[in-house]
């Protein structure tokens, strides 16, 4: 099952808007979406270098021009945020839940 799920931050500027499939626990980040304009250049996050690539081609002007797909909900916050991000509390339900709360295992839909 899809889920709309979303990553917001009025202070960096994000506005983004995803599905979470509740049974392969991927993401696809929406075409529209507002992402940050920085990526954060540090040894705690090591993912920089994937998200430049990933935003390759997928991002113009800090708007994501088509869908996006990840394997995690962790690496789908990454793209987004620019930094290393726990995508299982971070993106959030309609209901304001993070996904973590609300598709825990064996919890109840």
């Amino acid at each position: 099952m899809n889920v709309k799920i979303y990553l917001k931050s009025k202070k960096n500027d994000i506005d983004a808007i995803a599905t979470f499939n509740t049974d392969t626990k991927e993401v696809t980040v929406k075409k529209g979406s507002r992402v940050s304009g920085h990526i954060g250049q540090s040894e705690k996050f090591r993912g920089a270098a994937s998200v430049e690539k990933q935003r390759e081609g997928s991002v113009k002007d800090k708007t994501v021009i088509k869908d996006v797909l990840f394997k995690s909900p962790s690496t789908a916050a990454n793209f987004v945020t620019g930094t290393s991000t726990n995508g299982w509390v971070a993106w959030k339900t309609e209901k304001g839940e993070s996904i973590k709360q609300a598709y825990s295992e064996g919890k109840n839909e």
